[in-house]
């Protein structure tokens, strides 16, 4: 096969085409048939030569940076693990490609608040998690946002907005065996302590009025 000589085979709805561009080009297509169209390629002179392409060759080749961008945002922070059941591997192919096309129509939505994906993956976990556990958490369990966070937007640290602001009615004081630094109002220089804590941020806080302030925005 000489440049822009290319074979193809058909079956039912699916067409395989083989063309010869500097090398082989193998493409599996149900979306085109064996039409052929005309494109522009470069000699090392610098002169143009119109090569005779598939059609289909050529639309992929037109689309082809969607598929690299998207193969990108997903290898990213990909859910994927090794397994010897196969079907996990499409499970997990289709959980991250919702994530990534999910966070596209978010930021589309959202322009003037665009979140990356990261932080958008986390408040997806944490929406779905919310606040359950199979176990008592122990009382530092909760202390894993950044806490550089609390030093730009002045809010506490430690506990998940969806946690702490969710369903405040079932957030009561109940009273622990010693007195803890209180999280809404201890600091270095005025160190208060309390022996009620939240039962379900499992935080210590004073009850007037650091409990109320901690569960409002």
């Amino acid at each position: 096969m000489t440049r822009g000589d290319f074979k193809w085979r058909s079956r039912e709805h699916t067409t395989y085409i083989r063309w010869k561009d500097t090398k082989d080009v193998h493409i599996l297509t149900t979306a085109f048939h064996q039409s052929a169209v005309e494109v522009n390629r470069k000699k090392k002179d610098g002169s143009v030569l119109k090569v005779s392409c598939p059609l289909a060759i050529r639309e992929y080749t037109k689309r082809m940076g969607g598929v690299d961008r998207f193969d990108q945002r997903r290898q990213v922070y990909s859910v994927s693990r090794r397994s010897r059941r196969w079907w996990l591997r499409l499970f997990y192919f289709l959980l991250d490609a919702s994530l990534v096309n999910v966070h596209i129509l978010y930021t589309s939505v959202h322009v003037e608040e665009p979140i990356n994906q990261l932080e958008f993956r986390k408040h997806v976990f944490l929406g779905l998690v919310s606040n359950f556990t199979s176990r008592r958490r122990a009382s530092g369990a909760v202390n894993f946002l950044q806490r550089r966070r609390h030093k730009k937007d002045n809010k506490p640290a430690g506990v998940p907005d969806n946690i702490r602001l969710g369903g405040v009615g079932i957030h009561l004081p109940e009273k622990t065996a010693k007195f803890r630094r209180c999280r809404q109002c201890s600091s270095r220089i005025n160190n208060k302590r309390s022996r009620y804590q939240c039962k379900v941020c499992l935080v210590p806080l004073c009850i007037e009025p650091c409990f109320s302030r901690f569960h409002c925005k």
